[in-house]
């Protein structure tokens, strides 16, 4: 077979299950607008746990989304490992900015747990009152209205865990806008068309609902303490258990502005590295739904190129419109080249990845092992857990 063939017959393939992905997801959106409508009453009472670590970039704009829900009965934990941690002070002042609500401030972290996030929701779990747990990033930003769409979700009383897709947005440099369009196009996108397709769960950190039960059921965290994908290993650990994942409709939305490309490249070769370990036989999958990567090389062939510009054309118009629908904005102009530009950068981490032994993560060094686990390198000493601030 020539070369040409071999480049051809999967940048054909590829568009051909984005074109199905695309035909998969959009009426499901489209019906989702149309099935919007006043949450309903008598929801169960609602616990967030939000781990900090330093101010991240839009940090106070998000923290006040969740401060400002009018969902009740809500009470809402977060949690810091250093007590001279800046977000410490942030969340303070925007408390004491508020008419009083349930909030609780953890400083310290338990020491059991390779993965810094993972320690710090040990440490905040057991200060969590409500039937409902929701285990939210630092750069998450809440709606008033998401609570009374995912809470019904529960009403089956063997629904264990909610997860929503994720959409980024608010791009104001080409990293950015290249993260969060992957970001999009992958945790929400493809994590919609994938499940709707084959019935898989793909778990995202960014809007994990789960029932209390469950969590207890599972001895809180600790299955997932040294975990890198905590968020898709406590999804598998949830299904395992026998209770029920359910997919919401409603996507959670994560800002990121203005990325470097150091922070760029370091995540996804960090995620890429991760999904290898977790499930190798699957990861060389992921080059299919990438056909704008395999049809550039096809310009190097005389007469190719008409094919190549109808591949480029109608990936990135199925997926800026399937991204216009799930972000609810439309992308500036100025970075709708980009969006080629993303294809290729991360089929470049694609290839990369397999040989990154080690990652970084909130400035510290991890070993990445066998089944997603990950390893500190050097292992930190960490501050004490338990430390309780209650502000009424």
């Amino acid at each position: 077979m020539s070369a040409v063939r071999l480049l051809a017959i999967p940048c054909l393939a590829s568009l051909a299950l984005y074109v199905l992905a695309w035909c998969l997801v959009v009426p499901r959106l489209l019906a989702r607008r149309r099935a919007a409508g006043p949450p309903p009453g008598g929801l169960p009472g609602l616990s967030i746990l939000k781990p900090l670590c330093g101010l991240d970039e839009g940090l106070e704009a998000n923290l006040a989304s969740f401060l400002d829900l009018d969902h009740e009965p809500l009470q809402i934990v977060f949690g810091v490992a250093d007590p001279f941690d800046p977000a410490l002070a942030l969340v303070r002042k925007l408390v004491r900015a508020r008419p009083p609500r349930d909030v609780a401030i953890v400083v310290g972290r338990t020491t059991a747990a390779a993965s810094p996030k993972v320690a710090l929701l040990e440490a905040l779990l057991p200060h969590a009152r409500h039937p409902i747990v929701l285990l939210s990033d630092s750069n998450v930003r809440l709606a008033g209205h998401e609570p009374g769409a995912i809470l019904p979700l529960f009403a089956e009383p063997d629904v264990g865990m909610v997860y929503q897709p994720v959409v980024a947005r608010g791009e104001r440099t080409v990293a950015a806008a290249i993260e969060n369009l992957h970001y999009t196009e992958y945790a929400a996108f493809l994590t919609i068309a994938i499940n709707a397709l084959v019935g898989q769960h793909t778990v995202n950190a960014k809007g994990m609902w789960l029932r209390r039960a469950t969590l207890d059921a599972l001895d809180g965290f600790a299955t997932v303490r040294d975990s890198g994908a905590d968020d898709y290993e406590l999804g598998r650990q949830v299904q395992a258990a026998g209770w029920g994942l359910v997919p919401a409709a409603l996507p959670v939305t994560v800002v990121q502005r203005d990325w470097s490309w150091r922070s760029l490249l370091a995540r996804n070769l960090r995620h890429a590295g991760l999904r290898l370990r977790i499930c190798p036989l699957a990861y060389p999958c992921e080059l299919l739904v990438n056909p704008v990567a395999w049809a550039l090389p096809l310009l190097a062939f005389p007469g190719w190129a008409p094919l190549v510009v109808a591949v480029v054309v109608l990936k990135l118009a199925l997926e800026l419109s399937a991204a216009r629908l799930l972000r609810g904005t439309r992308l500036p102009p100025r970075f709708v080249p980009v969006a080629l530009l993303k294809d290729l950068v991360i089929f470049a981490c694609w290839f990369v990845a397999p040989f990154q032994r080690t990652a970084c993560w909130r400035d510290r060094t991890y070993r990445l092992l066998a089944g997603g686990r990950i390893e500190p390198v050097p292992a930190a000493a960490a501050a004490p857990a338990g430390a309780l601030e209650t502000a009424a």
